[in-house]
């Protein structure tokens, strides 16, 4: 069984980690009802050797992670799946090539050329088993294009046309931004392109997301395989102001 098998009649939710490295952050989101911890290595400060304990961490009470490296290069790619990771993105995808790229440093053979290694990707388990171990992996193993630009939306049939690729997900601020249109993701013109992203989703038959705002998550949800808007720092900060007002309130309260 794949940690994504149920995922169509149940969209998944998670949060995206950027500054958090402590542990217990995994046993409340698990304890929360969230379906997966996402790790952005491409703008968060975690490092490798962290991330490494917390999504082995993770694997142990079936919290599984997904995380966003900085490039599609090898290493980038396979180290961190060889840390235990069930999902990598790539920022950026404009091409089919990069495309096929990704899946040639995040799958197997023969799907793709990743080179293997034992590992936390394996619990730590004994040597051997190499053709199981593949093929377990390649079943449970994510390979998602980001889509935030406009030639990213123009080349969508192109990009998830390639074989190995699983999801794509929509980045709308830098899709805004390529767009000349920073300051608003809810623009109609922007709402179109990531509709033209989501029918293609469908068409090759992939799972799609947003990393975005409630209101455009609830402008899309129809079509959400996984949600993403919870962000570690926005919900500190959250936290943090609602504390500050409660004080002020009561503050008022004497004078």
């Amino acid at each position: 069984m794949t940690w994504i098998q149920n995922i169509e009649n149940h969209p998944y939710k998670g949060m995206l980690v950027k500054i958090i490295e402590n542990p217990a952050i995994v046993c409340m989101a698990k304890d929360c009802g969230m379906d997966f911890l996402f790790y952005d290595l491409e703008h968060g400060v975690l490092t490798y050797r962290k991330l490494h304990d917390l999504m082995l961490f993770g694997n142990a009470i079936q919290l599984p992670s997904i995380v966003r490296v900085a490039q599609c290069g090898r290493k980038d790619i396979s180290q961190i799946l060889d840390y235990g990771a069930r999902g990598v993105m790539v920022p950026m995808i404009e091409t089919r090539a990069q495309a096929e790229q990704l899946v040639a440093y995040s799958k197997y053979p023969p799907i793709g050329k990743r080179s293997y290694s034992g590992g936390a990707n394996t619990f730590y388990g004994p040597g051997g088993n190499h053709a199981k171990h593949m093929t377990e992996i390649n079943a449970n193993t994510l390979s998602i294009v980001q889509i935030e630009t406009c030639l990213g939306v123009a080349n969508i049939d192109e990009i998830l046309s390639v074989e190995g690729i699983d999801a794509v997900i929509v980045g709308p601020c830098d899709l805004g931004i390529s767009m000349n249109n920073p300051d608003n993701v809810m623009a109609c013109e922007e709402l179109q392109m990531i509709q033209k992203v989501i029918d293609a989703a469908h068409a090759h038959h992939k799972y799609f997301g947003i990393i975005g705002g409630v209101a455009l998550l609830q402008y899309f949800k129809q079509d959400i395989d996984f949600f993403l808007s919870a962000i570690d720092t926005n919900m500190i900060r959250n936290a943090m102001m609602q504390a500050v007002n409660t004080y002020e309130d009561m503050i008022g309260d004497l004078k």
